[in-house]
């Protein structure tokens, strides 16, 4: 199974309850909403799967497992398109 994890071309910090995002490779700075924010910490914390994003999302707010995977796929398929996240096994 895909592990995800942040890749090196990003820096991020919190700001006024919000994660704020920077790829210094494009210069282009992200923000992300709540749920969003979820997902990024988990990812600070090291390669996590797709399952174990959804289930830190389903123990903080109610979701179906199939509604949440598909949101965060979503997501990942974002964050990676812009080389904030890559896949790594």
């Amino acid at each position: 199974m895909n592990k995800y994890q942040l890749t090196s071309d990003q820096i991020s910090s919190k700001v006024a309850g919000e994660t704020v995002i920077l790829n210094h490779s494009k210069g282009a700075y992200y923000g992300l909403n709540e749920v969003g924010m979820l997902v990024w910490d988990n990812l600070e914390k090291g390669p996590q799967t797709i399952d174990s994003l959804c289930d830190a999302v389903i123990s903080e707010y109610e979701i179906d497992a199939e509604t949440c995977k598909n949101d965060i796929d979503f997501l990942l398929k974002d964050l990676i398109s812009e080389k904030l996240v890559e896949v790594t096994n």
